[in-house]
């Protein structure tokens, strides 16, 4: 008896020659490798690495409508660029949103920071008349509806607390750095780092009005006092700062970060205040201090002034910060924005992890480029 193949009854009902079977089998194969080539293609789009700008210090990113903007410290004026990718920021379409001819105002423009309240883009930045020690100020622009990039900016309002409630000795000292927007509950704030009555940079927080764009007298929540927050600096300058505070809401938790030290050392680093979920957000108690919570790691030096943003989707929180590859530490050009994803332990308190290798090859957020 002859036993024929299985495949030899299909060549043989349907005329198909072993030849033939063969060019199928051999097209058949070059089809798989193109799909598999085309896979890894996609997963390698699917990945990012850092820096993701260059320069790119004192970043914020928002994501909304398929978006990622990125705004940063640009010294003279405020520029956003966006990318439907993480990756995309580092050559992003880029605008400028503001420049300034007030000589009151137009130099030294730090940390603008976008914030979307009530239907309409807000950047809180800072700026002053070119002394740096005594003339910087917080201020707020006013945008549109669309989205942070495509906004056309108008002055809003200088976010100062009346002498007597401001800082210094005399409680009539108005310099300000790095304000940002916080809210608790209904309760709208704005956070600054400023002078306390020792001449110490603090965290400080004061009500902000939205209708009339006023705040109350500030309040400290947080002074230097750990070693980690006063390390030793260079060039005389001072060695006990907190500074760029920035708030990140998760699971019904709220904290501010904020930098710890000096940027211009390698200790530069970011800590975390705790609000305890009752009491005045105004008060110190209401908060609890941690740190250090990310610092100077894998060629990543003076790891601070950073922003929480959630992937496209919304499903996860990521972390942008500053870094700079100079051993020494840096407040200079030289610093670039990493980014990485923030998770959270079985408490519900976020790990902020260790920076990475710059380059090394990291998993996009949920949602990008979709």
């Amino acid at each position: 008896m002859t036993i024929t193949s299985k495949s030899s009854k299909i060549n043989k009902n349907f005329g198909i020659s072993s030849s033939a079977e063969g060019a199928i089998r051999f097209t058949m194969r070059l089809i798989s490798l193109s799909i598999l080539s085309l896979a890894a293609g996609l997963t390698i789009a699917r990945n990012f690495s850092n820096p993701i700008r260059v320069p790119g210090a004192d970043p914020h990113i928002v994501t909304t409508g398929g978006y990622y903007y990125l705004t940063n410290t640009q010294t003279t004026h405020i520029s956003v660029t966006r990318s439907t990718t993480l990756g995309g920021l580092l050559n992003g379409d880029t605008r400028t949103v503001w420049s300034d001819t007030n000589p009151d105002r137009n130099q030294d423009i730090w940390a603008p920071e976008m914030h979307f309240i009530d239907g309409i883009w807000y950047i809180f930045y800072t700026a002053g008349n070119g002394d740096i020690g005594q003339g910087q100020r917080s201020f707020v622009l006013k945008g549109c509806d669309i989205n942070p990039y495509d906004c056309n900016y108008t002055f809003l309002a200088e976010l100062m607390p009346a002498a007597g409630g401001q800082g210094g000795p005399k409680l009539e000292t108005p310099w300000s750095i790095d304000g940002t927007y916080l809210t608790i509950g209904a309760g709208r704030y704005h956070v600054v780092s400023a002078i306390n009555q020792q001449g110490i940079q603090s965290i400080q927080i004061a009500e902000l009005d939205t209708q009339t764009w006023t705040v109350s007298p500030w309040s400290i929540i947080s002074s230097p006092t750990e070693p980690w927050e006063m390390a030793d600096a260079v060039s005389g300058e001072p060695a006990a700062v907190n500074e760029g505070p920035n708030a990140l809401y998760h699971n019904g938790s709220t904290w501010l970060s904020f930098s710890a030290s000096w940027c211009g050392t390698p200790a530069y680093t970011l800590g975390l205040l705790h609000y305890v979920g009752s009491g005045d957000p105004l008060n110190a108690l209401s908060w609890e201090k941690s740190g250090p919570v990310l610092s100077s790691a894998n060629g990543n030096y003076g790891t601070g002034h950073n922003v929480f943003f959630l992937s496209p989707d919304g499903t996860e929180v990521w972390n942008a910060y500053h870094a700079t590859n100079n051993s020494a530490g840096s407040c200079g050009g030289d610093r670039y924005t990493m980014a990485q994803i923030v998770n959270f332990d079985v408490s519900g308190n976020p790990d902020l992890g260790v920076p990475v290798n710059r380059g090394s090859s990291l998993k996009v957020p949920s949602g990008d480029g979709s």
